[in-house]
């Protein structure tokens, strides 16, 4: 059987950091799903496997929390791991480590469920046909809290903008980290003016979207240290609910 975990490296790269000088949030978010994807594929059930029988992973929940981002020249590490099979989602979590040191940088765990792309369904994971997950689970946990409840009250949006090429991966929607990156966005101020440092994100994904949507954004700000996000299509559909922890 192969190992349960995999762990890559990694150096912050001249260009790869914010402007703190720090791990960008949106690299940090594209390595960990990045990661997520390598493990799979070299267990047999990652996208090139399960595109065969017409089936793709969906991203439904995201968490991200960082004591601290390494700095530029830092090396660190992300270990991954399968941690729970459930019918038709699945639990993978992430630590990510600061080589030599006592204590990682941060944790992260996520939720996916395996969609058939002609009915849009999700499939029960104790039947596919390219093996049992279950078999590469790792029951270890990783310090950080469940995702919350996000909810917004605001009835109108805050800012509105177009989905683009930019926006895009190679499934031709709408990038999942983008989202993130586009909800800090609207606290600039806060993050780059006042300094405050975002130390935790929650993403709750139900829908794609594509270029030339309309995307519009829903806050009622930040609110004792953090602020709800919600991101609909064209002004109907949520295809995201975001939550940012300020330090």
């Amino acid at each position: 059987m192969k190992p349960q975990k995999d762990s890559t490296a990694y150096r912050v790269e001249p260009f790869t950091e914010d402007h703190t000088g720090h791990l960008s949030w949106g690299l940090l978010g594209n390595q960990i799903l990045r990661c997520a994807g390598m493990h799979a594929d070299a267990r047999g059930f990652g996208f090139k496997d399960m595109i065969r029988s017409n089936h793709v992973w969906v991203l439904a929940r995201l968490v991200i929390e960082m004591d601290r981002m390494p700095a530029t020249g830092e090396d660190y590490a992300i270990e991954t791991w399968v941690t729970r099979v459930y019918r038709q989602f699945t639990d993978r979590m992430f630590s990510i480590q600061a080589p030599g040191a006592d204590k990682p940088f941060g944790h992260a765990l996520s939720t996916w469920a395996l969609i058939d792309l002609d009915t849009r369904r999700p499939r029960d994971l104790s039947t596919l046909p390219e093996g049992d997950i279950s078999q590469y689970v790792c029951e270890e946990q990783v310090p950080i809290a469940e995702p919350s409840r996000i909810v917004v009250k605001a009835k109108e949006p805050v800012y509105t903008l177009t989905a683009g090429y930019s926006d895009l991966d190679v499934n031709g929607h709408v990038n999942s980290i983008r989202y993130l990156q586009m909800a800090m966005d609207l606290f600039s101020t806060t993050i780059c003016g006042e300094g405050r440092r975002v130390r935790r994100a929650e993403m709750a994904y139900g829908g794609e979207s594509y270029v030339g949507d309309q995307l519009q954004f829903f806050t009622d700000g930040i609110v004792d240290n953090q602020a709800a996000v919600v991101i609909k299509r064209n002004g109907e559909s949520v295809t995201t609910k975001i939550t940012l922890v300020f330090e």
